[in-house]
């Protein structure tokens, strides 16, 4: 076994199928979820009596920074845990600002679809998220990039034993103020995004990965955005 993978440890939910590791936040070390727009709710949350902070989209500790996240290892395309998790996790430590460049533009693509939503469709029917949003909606200039800094906050990185060029995709999970229910992540090849989900949606996909990413890419496909051809 390498450095690397020394590091990790079985998953005890998922009997043996991914490994994790706890380290410190490489990328997005100050963005929180510090507003939550359709969940008026989300101000008086607070955790429970023995709970601890997690990385679950609906943890009220999103509010907090955090200096630590959960790296994810999956193993579902026959080539088990090694070279192509490596490679994508030395890619991150060494290309950070350039990824992080890359996951700032997407967030703030799927942002703005997700404020626009927002006003259109769940704002005029519902008393109470009228009142939320009047308190919140001068606290933060919601059609500037700095936005997600107050949006989305980073829990995990999934890296997969499927890709190009012999590095695994990675998949950047973050909890957010528009979906506390599956929160959001981001599956990129290196530097380049390829496509928006929920929270480990994509990345535990297994064989399916790739189709799974074109047919997303179908209907979402944002300036910037890697587009995998269908050969």
């Amino acid at each position: 076994m390498s450095a690397f993978l020394d590091q990790f440890e079985p998953d005890p939910e998922m009997d043996g199928e991914t490994l994790v590791w706890k380290t410190d936040k490489p990328l997005f070390q100050d963005a929180v979820v510090a507003f939550a727009p359709p969940y008026p709710e989300y101000p008086k949350l607070k955790l429970g009596r023995g709970r601890q902070p997690s990385c679950d989209p609906s943890c009220p500790s999103a509010r907090d920074v955090g200096d630590e996240i959960v790296v994810t290892l999956y193993s579902n395309n026959d080539k088990g845990f090694g070279d192509y998790q490596e490679r994508a996790w030395e890619y991150i430590m060494t290309q950070s600002p350039e990824i992080e460049t890359s996951l700032r533009r997407k967030l703030f693509a799927q942002h703005q679809k997700a404020h626009k939503q927002f006003l259109e469709e769940y704002l005029p029917d519902d008393r109470k998220t009228q009142n939320y949003w009047k308190k919140i909606e001068n606290e933060l200039d919601w059609q500037d990039a700095s936005a997600i800094d107050q949006l989305y906050k980073l829990v995990g990185i999934g890296l997969v034993d499927n890709g190009l060029d012999e590095c695994g995709f990675s998949s950047f999970e973050f909890q957010t103020g528009w979906d506390r229910d599956h929160g959001t992540a981001i599956l990129m090849h290196k530097s380049h995004v390829l496509a928006a989900g929920g929270m480990q949606e994509d990345i535990s996909r297994g064989p399916e990965l790739i189709d799974s990413i074109k047919y997303v890419q179908s209907y979402d496909l944002d300036e910037g955005d890697l587009a995998l051809t269908e050969s």
